[in-house]
């Protein structure tokens, strides 16, 4: 097609050249030859008015026969289009179909099951119906509620045993509170004899044990913050030992406490670190079980730039390597079905919100814990200025006091109102608030002991009541209770903390808190 073009176009040429010798000649008047030209010129026109005929027959072909193949291609493409288009009508509903089965409907009872955990139900379990992406997702949701079911199992039935220690210490501290308070006024008759006194010391020491005993167990269980800022960990882990110290003599450990002399006082509450304290003692006396004597725990308190640190170590079995990377993380047990899990991660927990850290360092054998705490640079002030407690006095320190003991327990009542009067105070008894606003209304008081749990009107009461009435009054009363924790229902926020005394409590402790608030113009207010 394309030579053709070519040949036509150079026909074209070739009768325009010789047009313009035709001209060329008639206009030199050489005539004779114009006729020849002429002839030649109507050869070319014929021959290239054939050839533009046949190329345009053949172009109109050609145009035909594209025109035919666009049509076969459109014809294809419109085939190919409605085939599609009907595969996609017909596919996109079972696509959808698929995808509400095994995405939407799965991760929406998946959404409706986080919902019920979220208000409270942890029995809810999903449907595994296949081992996919989200089938391991569904399956991994009701492990994780399982466990928090039997989590939340555990912890309730230890609130129930913390509600009740607390609500049997009133009544178990009574009497505690009874028998030393008799023994103590007992061994101040000088004509005791040797053998008496012996057996009433070691009475009232037992007692005083007991106390001891019931009130850590009460700070334990009770999770409310102590109000302190700085803590002496040489105390709190005594008062830890204290809690755990039955185990010692059972189970044939040894304890190896080595506490550093003027140790700084560390920043934190003192009852949150105790709690932690118990849970890493208590986890090496566990750990013991799986071994033979000697067995041995060994509490280390040190200082260490300005950090105060507590080690607390064991020759048990110690840790493997593998449980160690995990071993903070929530519900890691060493313990099996018998450990909740939460233990070293909530402990860890505590001490960071404490502005400080627990770590496990390994050692040649069992398994050692380092709580670090920051120094109490104001408790390090306080403790090196303070003097030692010395022995009081026994002259009539209380002389011309007027107390009114307010108890329902005759047994406390009785034996105080006796030690007072000892020691020069004058005393009237009352046996609940109702008595002792009574009491009040007829006897000028200096100084009112109460307890706070009483019948009728209890010891909050009354404290209200004087709040009202005699404010002036208020500001000298001492409370006694078996229960720390009454004390968050009770007075207020801004009653000083240092005028409750904890049940069994020492006479003498007793004596000093009159004289400290109630002798002489109390020097402090409440905060």
């Amino acid at each position: 097609m394309l030579f053709r073009s070519m040949l036509a176009q150079a026909d074209a040429d070739r009768l325009q050249t010789i047009m313009f010798e035709v001209l060329d000649l008639v206009a030199l008047g050489q005539l004779e030859t114009v006729p020849q030209r002429v002839a030649e010129m109507d050869s070319l026109r014929i021959m290239f008015d054939a050839r533009l005929t046949r190329a345009q027959i053949e172009g109109i072909k050609d145009l035909q026969a594209r025109r035919g193949t666009l049509a076969d291609t459109s014809r294809e493409a419109l085939t190919a289009l409605g085939i599609w288009l009907v595969v996609g009508l017909i596919g996109l509903p079972v696509i959808w179909v698929i995808a509400r089965q095994r995405i939407w409907q799965p991760l929406s009872r998946l959404e409706e099951g986080l919902a019920r955990v979220a208000q409270g139900d942890l029995r809810v379990q999903l449907s595994v119906r296949r081992f996919d992406e989200v089938g391991r997702l569904a399956s991994h949701f009701n492990s994780m509620t399982g466990i928090l079911q039997q989590r939340a199992e555990e912890q309730g039935r230890f609130a129930a045993a913390g509600q009740l220690i607390a609500g049997v210490a009133h009544e178990v501290n009574n009497p505690l509170m009874a028998i030393a308070a008799m023994g103590e006024t007992r061994l101040e008759d000088p004509a005791l004899p040797p053998e008496q006194r012996a057996e009433l010391r070691h009475i009232v020491r037992q007692a005083r044990r007991a106390g001891r005993l019931l009130s850590g167990l009460l700070r334990f269980v009770r999770v409310d913050s102590s109000g302190l800022d700085s803590a002496d960990l040489n105390r709190v882990c005594r008062d830890a030992v204290d809690l755990v110290s039955y185990r010692f003599g059972h189970e044939d450990i040894t304890l190896d406490a080595r506490y550093a002399v003027d140790l700084p006082y560390a920043k934190g509450d003192p009852a949150r670190i105790e709690q932690v304290v118990v849970n890493l003692i208590s986890n090496a006396l566990d750990a013991l079980q799986y071994v033979d004597s000697p067995r041995l725990v060994t509490i280390n308190t040190y200082a260490l730039d300005d950090q105060v640190c507590l080690a607390i170590e064991d020759n048990g079995p110690g840790i493997s390597a593998e449980l160690q990377r995990s071993l903070f993380h929530p519900f890691t047990s060493t313990k099996g079905k018998e450990g909740t899990g939460l233990g070293l991660y909530i402990s860890r927990q505590i001490v960071r919100d404490l502005a400080g850290d627990l770590v496990f360092e390994a050692v040649g054998q069992g398994a050692r814990f380092v709580i670090s705490l920051p120094a109490s640079t104001e408790a390090v002030e306080h403790q090196a200025t303070q003097s030692p407690p010395q022995p009081l006095p026994r002259v009539a320190t209380l002389k011309g006091l007027r107390v009114l003991v307010v108890d329902d327990e005759e047994g406390i009542r009785i034996p105080l109102a006796k030690f007072l009067g000892r020691r020069g105070a004058h005393t009237i008894q009352a046996v609940d608030g109702v008595d002792a606003l009574d009491k009040l209304e007829h006897h000028e008081v200096d100084a009112i002991l109460a307890d706070l749990k009483m019948p009728r009107m209890d010891g909050v009461a009354l404290y209200r009541a004087l709040l009202e009435n005699r404010p002036e009054l208020a500001d000298r009363v001492i409370f006694l209770t078996g229960d720390l924790a009454q004390m968050e229902e009770g007075p207020g926020a801004d009653f000083d903390r240092r005028r409750v005394l904890i049940k069994p409590v020492k006479l003498a402790d007793v004596e000093q808190s009159l004289q400290q608030f109630c002798v002489a113009p109390p020097a402090d207010s409440p905060a």
